[in-house]
């Protein structure tokens, strides 16, 4: 466990003294939150650090005894601690505990904290692009762990049918147990025969850096939609999102959910309320000539 040093102490949440936060994960070079979690702070001028804390997974077990022997307030968990770390803090509020998975790590007066603001990422991405989710069709590409933030998030948000299309067929199958109200179907299915919808969301890594020209699907399966997402972020515009604006689809990228989900972890570690508008001054700043994606 390396980055996060033990050089200074916590008095409090707005004392003198930074507070240390950062994120867990296996892979983080490429990550992009220590500059989105700068911002934010540097923005309310609150002093304090971000740092990438890169562990295998045996080392997971240690994590939370780390935060409490270095005074750090809390922890983004990202691919693929998610669930591990959601059995190992010592309370889970009830949106992590319906989903199964957190994504934020909270210590306070030594107990450890569980909470998924990747829902929430998944919800304002939606608004902040005047896409409604309510009464939508709405197909998600893939089964792995984000596609469970994306389920709760649509149900939460009042969708008429959620359907998971993925080559994995068990891990779809446990997301039906997990969540009865879904409908699964094999991505080979989508593709052949694609049934009317409203809204379809890759999940999936195809797209990502740096196989950047291949899509979960054909452009022929996103012509019967009228939304595409992507929580693919690098590049911004992926195959899948240009291959639906072919065919005059809304996109809607996933810049969006990594920013509004990094806005709402800090809302839970400074405990107080932070104006989401914040989320495309930091989108800007992300995409701006000197920090390319």
């Amino acid at each position: 466990m390396e980055n996060i040093q033990n050089n200074t102490s916590q008095n409090n949440i707005h004392g003198v003294h930074p507070i240390k936060l950062g994120l867990v994960g296996k892979s983080l070079s490429h990550s992009l939150s220590p500059r989105i979690h700068s911002y934010i702070l540097d923005k309310l001028g609150i002093l304090g650090t971000y740092e990438k804390v890169e562990v295998s997974e045996n080392e997971v077990s240690g994590i939370i005894p780390m935060m409490m022997e270095k005074n750090i307030l809390g922890l983004n968990v990202t691919i693929p601690y998610k669930e591990t770390l959601f059995r190992l803090v010592d309370e889970c509020d009830s949106h992590a505990k319906n989903i199964g998975a957190i994504n934020t790590i909270k210590i306070k007066n030594g107990v450890s904290y569980g909470y998924n603001t990747d829902y929430l990422g998944v919800i304002h991405m939606f608004r902040n692009a005047n896409v409604s989710l309510q009464g939508k069709d709405i197909v998600i590409l893939g089964s792995g762990g984000s596609t469970k933030a994306l389920i709760y998030a649509f149900n939460l948000e009042g969708a008429n049918k959620i359907t998971v299309s993925a080559r994995n067929l068990n891990s779809s199958q446990e997301l039906k147990l997990q969540f009865p109200f879904i409908e699964i179907q094999d991505l080979s299915g989508l593709i052949e025969k694609a049934s009317k919808g409203d809204i379809i969301v890759n999940t999936t890594p195809v797209g990502m850096f740096p196989k950047i020209d291949e899509s979960p699907v054909p452009e022929s399966t996103l012509a019967n939609f009228k939304v595409a997402g992507d929580i693919v972020y690098n590049p911004l515009v992926t195959k899948f999102l240009t291959l639906a604006k072919k065919q005059n689809l809304k996109i809607v990228t996933g810049l969006s959910m990594l920013v509004n989900q990094a806005i709402a972890s800090e809302e839970i570690w400074l405990e107080q309320k932070i104006d989401y508008e914040m989320s495309g001054e930091i989108e800007n700043f992300l995409t701006e000539k000197d920090y390319p994606l």
